[in-house]
């Protein structure tokens, strides 16, 4: 662990003894991510773990029409953000993108990132991120930079918006 590790691990924990939980979406987050979730946010950074095709396929299935419907949208706001290094992910419930959109020439920093199809961003394995925090406020966010649980994930800006269906029950996170 190098000493911007630690920095962050100790800016996190120095929050949350301090009561920052209850001001903040991310001290909030954060709080979740290390108590409820048992997360270290100076852990080393962890092989990427992805779904396999079939997981991924059986996950998509009941998405499938809100996926067909979301391509057109996903399309123009990767042309608007795609230039300058950005993907866009549309994930399900659990946090799982399954579908992206990204420049080609991102395509493997963004994998060895694990902003990629099939790869779990839930809170409980991601700690605080776009994708996940979404999902546990049950609205938009931005995590940017450091203030992403993980250092390993200090590089990132990530801003995302849960997508609810007819019933107000969340379907997906764009």
């Amino acid at each position: 662990m190098d000493r911007s590790d630690e920095l962050h691990a100790r800016h996190i924990r120095d929050t949350l003894a301090a009561g920052g939980a209850v001001r903040s979406v991310v001290a909030a987050s954060w709080h979740r991510s290390q108590e409820l979730h048992k997360l270290d946010p100076a852990s080393p950074r962890s092989p990427v773990w992805r779904l396999t095709e079939q997981e991924i396929d059986l996950a998509r299935q009941p998405l499938e029409p809100l996926i067909a419907c979301a391509e057109g949208a996903m399309d123009r706001l990767h042309a608007a953000v795609g230039g300058v290094g950005c993907c866009v992910l549309l994930a399900d419930r659990n946090g799982v993108p399954l579908e992206r959109r990204g420049a080609a020439g991102d395509d493997d920093t963004f994998s060895a990132w694990g902003l990629w199809v099939g790869t779990q961003w839930s809170e409980g394995s991601q700690g605080t991120n776009g994708i996940g925090t979404a999902i546990a406020e049950q609205r938009p966010v931005t995590i940017h930079r450091d203030q992403h649980f993980f250092s390993r994930n200090a590089l990132l800006s990530c801003t995302s918006s849960p997508i609810h269906d007819a019933d107000g029950q969340l379907e997906a996170v764009i």
